[in-house]
């Protein structure tokens, strides 16, 4: 026996309403106890639309952290003897990790920093330097460590996943750390 295309759209059609009409009645159900779910909320209706959301957790700082990674200025003695001076105004880069259901702004917005990469900063130093050395300027900031826990609600609020740990530096404007090397 052949169906025609119209029956076997009918019959798949029938067949998604039953199951919409069992999800939805399972979503009203009241669960047997209400206090086992703890993300149960009352006065809350079951029938909301599925979202999700991800937040910053575990967040911590370390502050007169040295980006020894974003060199930023560098003065290479060409005699013996020389004094390397520097003093100009650098840019430092301001790195977020994000991903994991949040973007760049939403971390920096999280963290109360600039989303922006860059960081305009001071650079005074001098030392005396031997022939084929140099001083090199990196950027001082604030480090921030955290992780990223993605969610879902439908309406009761399940955790999807965590990320592992991710990282923020956030340079200070007039901080610098100059080494010779």
């Amino acid at each position: 026996m052949r169906l025609s295309s119209t029956t076997r759209i009918t019959g798949a059609v029938l067949a998604l309403s039953a199951t919409l009409v069992a999800t939805a009645a399972h979503a009203n159900a009241a669960p047997a106890n209400e206090e086992a779910s703890p993300t149960a909320k009352s006065g809350v209706s079951t029938r909301g639309a599925v979202g999700k959301y991800s937040k910053l957790i575990n967040k911590s700082k370390q502050s007169n952290y040295t980006n020894s990674k974003d060199e930023i200025a560098r003065c290479t003695a060409q005699t013996q003897g020389m004094t390397c001076m520097i003093n100009k105004t650098a840019s430092a880069t301001r790195t977020i990790d994000a991903g994991f259901g949040l973007s760049r702004g939403a971390v920096a917005g999280s963290l109360n920093i600039s989303q922006a990469k860059t960081q305009s900063v001071a650079v005074t130093c001098s030392s005396p330097v031997k022939k084929g050395h140099s001083l090199v300027a990196y950027p001082i900031g604030t480090r921030y460590k955290y992780k990223i826990e993605k969610h879902i609600t439908t309406p009761l609020d399940y955790k999807a996943g965590t990320s592992g740990w991710k990282h923020a530096f956030n340079p200070a404007p007039a901080k610098v750390s100059c080494k010779v090397k």
